[in-house]
């Protein structure tokens, strides 16, 4: 028969590791996987020319706060396929082969009950030739906000206004950010300070800058 004293050591160690996996418990939850509180994907303006693709990006943050790349576990969809479809679990768009127009399709997506909080607007048009751009100020103190106008010649049609689907750039986003085409500079922009502003459709950049000026 095993002694008192085998007794008691057989009693301790098993007193030792019940008391490690109730503080394992505790600190972790049994080491429950973190679960998804809100998802993004990106980029949120996307301009193609015809049969292009492009891979889009989804990413998740968990209750946790952590993030992680969930591209290949979401569902893909696209509110047009004529313009635009997206592989349902690759996030892979691909744009019309027969655009004669300029159209644009929402990508949005889902993993379980979680539906992204982002979605991308995809233009899709045919070879444009030119794009240049103007604004109604060049000019203003912090706060000033600015629209900003795109033309375009696009496959046969001249003058297109595509002032809300281009990509718009600031060369420096912490002086001008964009909602749209409209630029809003920030509170915090030095006086006087400035920054250029470019756009970019179907991989045509424009032909000029606007230089805007804080003062």
């Amino acid at each position: 028969m095993p002694s008192l004293k085998s007794k008691l050591r057989f009693t301790c160690a098993f007193a030792a590791l019940v008391t490690l996996a109730l503080v394992a418990a505790s600190c972790n939850g049994f080491f429950v996987d973190p679960t998804l509180s809100s998802l993004a994907i990106g980029p949120t303006t996307l301009s193609l020319s015809t049969n292009q693709t492009y891979q889009m990006t989804a990413t998740g943050t968990f209750n946790d706060g952590s993030t992680s790349n969930v591209t290949s576990k979401c569902v893909w969809t696209s509110s047009n396929a004529s313009v635009a479809t997206v592989g349902m679990n690759t996030g892979l768009v691909q744009a019309s082969k027969t655009a004669t127009t300029i159209g644009t399709a929402t990508i949005s997506a889902s993993d379980g009950a979680i539906t992204s909080t982002t979605n991308a607007t995809v233009s899709v048009c045919p070879a444009v030739t030119s794009l240049t751009i103007s604004a109604d100020a060049s000019a203003g103190p912090p706060g000033t906000q600015i629209t900003f106008t795109a033309t375009a010649n696009v496959g046969s049609q001249s003058g297109v206004d595509v002032s809300t689907i281009v990509t718009w750039t600031p060369a420096d986003t912490s002086i001008l950010t964009f909602s749209g085409n409209t630029g809003t500079i920030s509170s915090s922009a030095p006086v006087p300070s400035s920054t250029t502003v470019s756009a970019t459709l179907c991989n045509v950049a424009s032909s000029n800058t606007i230089t805007i000026t804080v003062n």
